[in-house]
């Protein structure tokens, strides 16, 4: 599993890309854009959910929290599966969400 992490535009999404032409086994691309997609609309902008601020910043509630824990776990089953995952991540909470990612990815081989 590869995590690569930054803030917005950072360039993350064009090196999964980049890896996935290059090395040798197939490997996915999910990232926290997946997540936010995957939601239904009735979370964007409310308080319980995400919401972007024209300033660029980015709140998270608790149901938001609950369903972000919830695919890390599911992207980790992926990898103990077998899957080969890139992930596109940006750590929202700082170290919070280094936690999060690590304790969901305990035991995996992680660059």
């Amino acid at each position: 599993m590869i995590v690569l992490n930054g803030g917005s535009s950072a360039g993350k999404s064009g090196i999964a890309r980049c890896l996935q032409a290059v090395l040798p086994e197939p490997w996915l691309a999910l990232g926290v854009d997946t997540l936010v997609d995957a939601m239904p609309a009735a979370m964007q902008d409310t308080e319980s959910g995400i919401g972007f601020s024209p300033d660029g910043g980015v709140h998270v509630g608790p149901a938001f929290r609950a369903l972000e824990v919830a695919w890390a776990e599911g992207v980790a089953a992926m990898v103990r599966a077998g899957a080969r995952v890139i992930v596109d991540e940006v750590f929202l909470s700082g170290g919070e969400g280094q936690e999060r990612w690590r304790k969901a990815l305990a035991g995996l081989d992680v660059l």
